[in-house]
């Protein structure tokens, strides 16, 4: 890794620690430098401003998540790593086991949510469209679900659903949020429909 994609990267960490507790607004450039150990002109040579950094910080890191990527790869068809369907039930417990190790961004995906309400937001634009982008993605994945069940609005439900109890341990993480999600899966997967089928 180069030099200049380490101070990058010091500088998302800090920005994301920062952001997930006071959010976009709530955190100052001038507070990122104290962070990070840099001048302010030196940090904006590696972000360019503070939406840009946003930004990196969505596209880079949470969106690109290693575990995600792989695993649309292995089921959409028509890619080179292609395995076969999965269950739909999987890919919310993958969600689940994933988040659980990164409680910052799942508190900066929290905080962003309801910052991004106001249409000013930076953000404001990629959350409306983020769903579309996962509907679409689902559109293309070989998924195994039950006969005539509706596909988007079950992820939709499930969506809402996971960024609930998403809060809920973040207020309180002694329940492992794999733990919350499973409890909600006898609701939202339930038997004898989804049989076969988790």
């Amino acid at each position: 890794m180069s030099k200049f994609d380490n101070r990058l990267d010091t500088i998302l960490d800090a920005a994301t620690e920062l952001m997930a507790k006071y959010g976009f607004y709530g955190t100052s450039l001038d507070r990122i430098s104290d962070m990070t150990g840099m001048s302010k002109q030196n940090l904006l040579y590696y972000v360019k401003n503070k939406k840009n950094l946003l930004t990196l910080i969505i596209t880079e890191r949470y969106d690109e998540t290693p575990e995600f990527v792989s695993f649309i790869n292995r089921h959409t068809r028509g890619n080179p790593e292609y395995e076969g369907p999965t269950p739909l039930p999987a890919y919310y417990r993958l969600l689940a086991r994933v988040n659980e190790k990164r409680p910052v961004f799942v508190q900066l995906f929290s905080m962003l949510n309801a910052e991004t309400l106001e249409p000013s937001h930076p953000a404001h634009d990629y959350f409306i469209k983020r769903e579309n982008k996962t509907l679409a993605w689902a559109g293309r994945a070989d998924w195994q679900i039950p006969p005539g069940v509706d596909l988007h609005t079950t992820m939709r439900v499930c969506d809402a659903t996971m960024d609930g109890i998403q809060v809920q341990w973040l207020h309180d993480t002694s329940t492992p949020l794999t733990e919350l999600w499973a409890a909600c899966e006898e609701r939202l997967f339930p038997s004898p429909i989804w049989d076969g089928y988790r």
